[in-house]
């Protein structure tokens, strides 16, 4: 018979409240790491981590921004377009929601 201790913690971790911030947690740690990656110049590995973040619904505008600047180190014009628009909406959004 499983302990009381562990009925608590499979209840926690299968609660939809834990994913979110285990998502959340992942995306920062994607996030820093690209921001590492950036920092030196390691585009592809920026744009890697950068989607990875985001695939994770946790982007933030700066996720958006700092993916759209390693695929401008890349020349990638029209994808680093895109972000940029990403970037634009966030902040919008963010301040329709603060009026």
């Amino acid at each position: 018979m499983a302990s009381p201790e562990s009925v608590v913690s499979c209840r926690l971790e299968s609660s939809p409240i834990f994913h979110s911030a285990f998502k959340q947690e992942c995306s920062a740690l994607y996030a820093v790491n690209g921001d590492a990656a950036l920092t030196v110049s390691d585009y592809d590995r920026a744009i890697v981590l950068y989607s990875a973040a985001i695939n994770l619904d946790f982007a933030s505008h700066a996720i958006f921004a700092n993916r759209c600047k390693a695929k401008l180190g890349k020349m990638l014009w029209m994808e680093a377009l895109v972000d940029a628009q990403q970037v634009r909406w966030h902040l919008s959004f963010h301040n329709q929601c603060s009026l």
